[in-house]
C-alpha cells in the first residue's frame, strides 16, 4: 500500500541523487575535455618538434652523412701525396702480356699464372701475388659513376670530371669529411662532398684485401703514358698495395700486390716503380 505522505520525500531523494550524478558526470566531462585538450596540445607540439627535426635532418644530411662516414672509415680523411721514392729496381726480362699491355716482372720466381677474362693472377714463390684487373670487364665504382645517366652527378662535379675516370678518381680522393660544413645545409658544395666521399669510400673498399683493412697512405704517381694513384706502402705493414693507372685515352688498368695472412714484405717500392714504369700498350711494341 502506497502512503501518499511518503511520495514527495522519495521523489526528493531521487531528484537529489540525479542532480548529484549530473554534477559528477559534468565534472568528469570537464576533466576528460581538459585532458583531451592538453593531450592534443602535447601531441601537436611533439609532431611539430618531429617535423622540425626531420626538416633539420634533411637540410643537414650531407654534413651528417659525411661525419658518420668519417667515423666508420677514418681513411676518408687521407688525401694523396707525391710519391717521394721514385727510384726503380732492375727487373727480370720476363714480360707479361695482359689485357692489352705488357709489363716486366720482378726477379722473384713465378710459381704459377692464373688467367681469366676479368682477373689475371701471378703467384710468386715468396708467397706474394700480383693481380691484374681487366678494365673492360671490371669497371668498379668509377665505371658505374661514369655510366650513370643521372644528370645531377654532372651538376655536382662538372661535366668534364664525370666523363673521365682519372679526373673523377682524383676529385674523390681529394675529398674529405671536413670539407662538408653544417652551415651550408644542402648546398651544392655539401652535396658534392657527400657524393665524392661515397665514391672514395667505395674505391678504398675495392682496394682493400682480406688481410689489410687499413691500407694506406695514398700516393699520386705518373710514369710514361700513365697517371694514377697508389694506395698502400709496400715497405710498411701490411705490405700490400693497390695501383690504379689511366692512359691518355682514360683507359683504366688496376693491379693489386698482396699475400697470405701475416705475410712480410713481398716487393719493394723500387720494384713496384719499375713494374709500373715498364707498362706499355702492346700496340706500341
Amino acid at each position: 500500500m502506497i502512503h501518499p505522505e511518503r511520495v514527495p520525500a522519495k521523489i526528493g531523494e531521487e531528484g537529489q541523487a540525479l542532480k548529484w550524478w549530473q554534477v559528477r558526470w559534468g565534472l568528469a566531462g570537464r576533466i576528460i575535455s581538459r585532458f583531451a585538450i592538453v593531450t592534443g596540445k602535447i601531441i601537436g607540439v611533439l609532431c611539430l618538434i618531429a617535423a622540425v627535426g626531420l626538416g633539420i635532418d634533411y637540410l643537414m644530411s650531407p654534413w651528417l652523412v659525411s661525419q658518420r662516414m668519417r667515423k666508420f672509415d677514418p681513411r676518408l680523411s687521407v688525401v694523396p701525396t707525391d710519391l717521394s721514392n721514385k727510384a726503380e729496381a732492375h727487373l727480370s726480362d720476363a714480360a707479361l702480356d695482359v689485357y692489352g699491355v705488357s709489363v716486366l716482372l720482378p726477379h722473384e720466381e713465378i710459381s704459377k699464372t692464373i688467367r681469366g677474362d676479368s682477373v689475371t693472377v701471378i703467384v710468386f714463390r715468396n708467397g706474394g701475388d700480383v693481380t691484374f684487373l681487366n678494365p673492360s670487364q671490371d669497371s668498379g665504382i668509377l665505371g658505374i659513376a661514369i655510366n650513370d645517366k643521372n644528370a645531377n652527378s654532372g651538376k655536382l662535379v662538372g661535366q668534364e670530371t664525370i666523363k673521365s675516370k682519372l679526373k673523377l678518381m682524383q676529385a674523390a680522393l681529394w675529398a674529405t669529411p671536413d670539407q662538408a660544413k653544417w652551415w651550408r645545409f644542402r648546398g651544392l658544395e655539401n652535396q658534392r662532398v657527400e657524393y665524392l666521399l661515397f665514391i672514395k669510400f667505395s674505391m678504398l673498399g675495392e682496394s682493400t684485401s682480406f688481410h689489410a683493412v687499413s691500407l694506406g697512405p695514398i700516393y699520386s704517381i705518373a710514369t710514361g703514358q700513365f697517371h694514377g694513384f697508389q694506395i698502400g706502402n709496400p715497405d710498411v705493414s701490411p705490405y700490400e698495395v693497390h695501383v690504379d693507372l689511366f692512359d691518355r685515352e682514360d683507359r683504366h688498368l688496376a693491379l693489386d700486390i698482396s699475400g697470405p695472412k701475416g705475410h712480410g714484405q713481398l716487393f719493394t717500392q723500387e720494384e713496384i716503380n719499375a713494374m709500373v714504369g715498364s707498362i706499355r700498350p702492346i700496340s706500341d711494341q
